[in-house]
């Protein structure tokens, strides 16, 4: 009993020393004006208005939190790679000049070293040719590096608008963690944990429009999310590879509908639009007047890929039915994306 009052009064001391340490850390960009977006800023991810300078401030808490919270932060090498993924996302950030070509390639070649000094590839995907061309480490290394990038910039794109990317980035780690508990299988417990108390101090930040994840913030968590979910597959092989898939498939999806959409049109896949799925259901909701309709529209986002990954969750192990459901949301995601179109246009 005494251990457990204590356990829950350390919890609890851990928990508001790191949100006055947001409080700190947002207040040091603001009086500083570095970090910040406000109406001054033309950013695709942030077509949405507003009044006061907000600090792009959520990759820095978790970097910052990261480094105080684990103890062996420096002593593995590879948080160096997470350090250099970081500071491309600074520069995304703070230049508007910052050519998507030139950050495309510093993106594929920290990625890629990454995976190949940690040995973190793509391994199984359930397909007899494929897994053979898996076997050599150099295709391997390609298809990995591939899939981490579209993971990556797909979460870069859902970002546009509070909770929406922050709140999917929670559900898979929520996920992952019960999985792990309920069934015992192979992952660092302690670390996932450590996410998720930081992304729940997020997610009521980014609730109340007191700070944004901001490239720095995605690039950090999506790179953390993907490695992860590509070592807990590799190292519990009854778990089904296209569990990996479901729960990575909605930015996925996103950037590869977005590329296929914008070059249908003629346009270049680098230049920005607002006419993701999250940017149409903010349109709607604002057509009918709806207030607060920017956190509502990542809760609706929320709330679509909930049941999706939750029924996943129940058949992490079924890859037929997995693969049913991938495409079952993909057809959702498709059949709401041209109705709201078509609703905007009359």
């Amino acid at each position: 009993m005494i251990y457990f009052l204590s356990y829950n009064l350390y919890f609890i001391i851990k928990f508001i020393s790191l949100i006055i340490f947001f409080i700190i850390l947002n207040n040091i960009c603001i009086k500083s004006k570095i970090f910040l977006l406000n109406n001054s800023i033309s950013h695709h991810k942030n077509f949405i208005s507003h009044t006061n300078a907000i600090p792009i401030s959520g990759g820095f808490f978790l970097l910052f939190s990261n480094i105080i919270l684990q103890e062996d932060f420096f002593f593995n090498y590879y948080n160096l790679f997470y350090l250099c993924f970081f500071v491309v996302g600074v520069f995304a950030d703070l230049s508007k000049n910052f050519k998507p070509i030139l950050r495309i390639v510093i993106q594929i070649i920290i990625v890629g070293l990454l995976i190949y000094i940690c040995d973190t590839l793509i391994k199984d995907v359930k397909i007899s040719l494929f897994n053979f061309l898996l076997n050599i480490n150099f295709f391997s290394l390609i298809f990995t590096t591939f899939c981490i990038l579209i993971f990556v910039n797909g979460s870069n794109l859902i970002d546009g608008v509070n909770l929406s990317a922050i709140s999917y980035f929670l559900l898979i780690f929520f996920v992952i963690y019960i999985l792990s508990i309920n069934n015992n299988f192979h992952i660092d417990i302690e670390f996932i944990k450590i996410q998720i108390i930081l992304m729940v101090i997020i997610f009521g930040f980014n609730f109340f429009n007191k700070s944004y994840l901001g490239d720095s913030g995605i690039y950090l968590l999506s790179l953390t999310t993907s490695l992860l979910i590509i070592k807990f597959i590799n190292k519990n092989n009854s778990i089904s590879p296209y569990f990996a898939v479901l729960l990575l498939w909605y930015p996925c999806f996103e950037n590869l509908f977005t590329i296929i959409r914008r070059v249908s049109k003629g346009i270049r896949a680098s230049v920005a639009d607002n006419s993701h799925f999250h940017h149409l259901i903010y349109l709607f909701l604002n057509k009918k007047k709806i207030s607060y309709s920017n956190n509502i529209t990542g809760l609706i986002i929320f709330s679509f890929n909930l049941p999706i990954i939750l029924v996943g969750y129940k058949f992490y192990n079924k890859t037929q039915i997995l693969i049913f459901i991938i495409f079952f949301a993909i057809f959702l995601y498709l059949l709401f994306y041209f109705i709201l179109k078509k609703k905007l246009k009359t």
